[in-house]
């Protein structure tokens, strides 16, 4: 939780909100609808509090937001935190610790809303916590201002920098950069070392300041294509993972086996090893194990969906069939997490899955299982109406155009090609409305390819 705790130390508060302030990370043991209720009587309490009280209070209340936000995708939650976060910060302005836990708070909203709305491709470039930066700068300078600290020094302040400075290196690809970022997170980890050996609190700081630093490692390892990052990500992972009590930090440990899987994944797809597929995909159903449904249902779905594309790629690797079955079963797990209409995640889930069916009909040759995968895909449009969840039927567009270019492929061009056209050029008006520029590359190259002279 970025230190917050640290900085809050020593406020004499009520014993409950001290005791959430002092040690953030009891929410991870934390059912959702106990912490959705915990926010509910939460608001409630602070309307009832006397004015000296009401900061605290309110921070309480942006931590619950926060992790309501972090597990269930809703980027809206972070807004209502910072604006929480915001009124707690202008009735403490004479109270410098609650101040600036206040715009810390205000500055992880913006970086983590910002992540949360992201596409593939943002996260994968640092495009997705840059777009957040401007904010979370600022806050974060206010902070620092108010505590007189050297930019970076303070432990909580220290991570979110470090946090910017790895956006900012992996969007750049500049591989000093990262070594001088991964050096800064060192530095924040010795300080949340040294501070778990004097109090025995701040474990998930520790946690989190490695798993950040790994993540720093995977991303760029994954844009570089160097698998010397990569195994020494796996490597931090491991630790991190051993280091981590399960029990105590049930979605810290998950998140970690979760990015563990991720660069298993990566590296396995750059070398080539079928192995590293399968440490991968038990590291994503390790992770999923150890969340049980209903606490955490956006890591629950990031694991099942990074378990779908790593049985996609073992498919493709080892050319064998019966694993996109496997990988459907998988995405298929992730759509039933994410039950909350209009999440942006969603929609990248709900592609990655169709895309899997229409490749798995493609690498059968079989008419029939053409046949089979384009019905179910029309069902799906029923499903997903355009006016209702546009996004969604889109998506499904573009499967069904890929149904339709295989099926022209195998047994030649009857109107197949035509329709893939009609399908994509749907798709793509929709996704370039609403600005989504991976899906509209995906639908553009699709309907490029499609048009293009049969034989060329």
């Amino acid at each position: 939780m970025m230190s917050i705790s640290r900085i809050m130390g020593g406020f004499n508060a009520d014993r409950r909100s001290a005791s959430l302030l002092a040690d953030p990370a009891r929410l991870e043991l934390l059912d959702l609808a106990v912490v959705r209720s915990m926010a509910a009587s939460t608001s409630a309490l602070t309307r009832d509090r006397s004015r000296g009280r009401r900061p605290v209070q309110r921070l309480e209340e942006v931590m619950i937001l926060r992790e309501i936000g972090r597990r269930t995708g809703q980027v809206d939650l972070f807004t209502k935190a910072s604006g929480v976060a915001n009124r707690a910060a202008t009735e403490a302005s004479a109270e410098s610790r609650i101040f600036a836990a206040a715009r810390l708070q205000q500055a992880l909203c913006a970086l983590e809303a910002a992540h949360l709305s992201a596409e593939p491709e943002e996260l994968a470039n640092g495009a997705a916590a840059t777009r957040g930066a401007h904010i979370a700068k600022a806050r974060l300078a206010e902070a620092e201002h108010v505590l007189g600290c050297a930019p970076g020094k303070l432990n909580g302040p220290g991570l979110i920098r470090a946090r910017l400075l790895a956006a900012d290196a992996l969007a750049s690809g500049d591989r000093n950069a990262m070594l001088d970022t991964i050096a800064v997170f060192d530095e924040a980890i010795v300080t949340v070392d040294a501070r778990v050996r004097a109090t025995g609190a701040g474990q998930a700081d520790a946690a989190l300041a490695r798993y950040e630093r790994a993540d720093l490692m995977v991303g760029m390892g994954v844009k570089l294509r160097e698998a010397g990052l990569l195994h020494r990500a796996v490597r931090d992972l491991e630790a991190l993972a051993a280091r981590v009590d399960q029990n105590y930090l049930p979605l810290s440990w998950s998140r970690t086996q979760t990015l563990r899987g991720t660069a298993l994944k990566a590296l396995g797809e750059i070398t080539a090893e079928a192995m590293l597929m399968k440490d991968a995909a038990e590291a994503f159903q390790a992770a999923i194990d150890a969340v049980p449904k209903g606490h955490s249902p956006l890591d629950r779905a990031r694991a099942a969906h990074g378990l779908g594309l790593t049985l996609q790629a073992a498919a493709e690797l080892a050319g064998e069939v019966s694993f996109y079955a496997s990988a459907l079963k998988a995405f298929d797990r992730a759509l039933d997490e994410l039950n909350i209409a209009g999440l942006p995640y969603r929609a990248v889930v709900a592609h990655d899955r169709a895309a899997c069916l229409a490749r798995q009909a493609e690498r059968s040759g079989d008419l029939g299982s053409l046949m089979q995968a384009e019905k179910a895909l029309k069902l799906q449009l029923v499903d997903h109406a355009a006016a209702a969840d546009p996004v969604a039927w889109a998506v499904v567009q573009i499967s069904l155009a890929r149904i339709y270019e295989a099926r022209a492929d195998l047994s030649g061009d009857k109107g197949e090609r035509a329709n893939a056209a009609f399908a994509l050029t749907e798709a793509l008006e929709i996704f370039s409305e609403r600005g989504l520029k991976s899906l509209s590359d995906v639908a553009s190259a699709a309907l490029t390819r499609v048009k293009a002279p049969v034989g060329r």
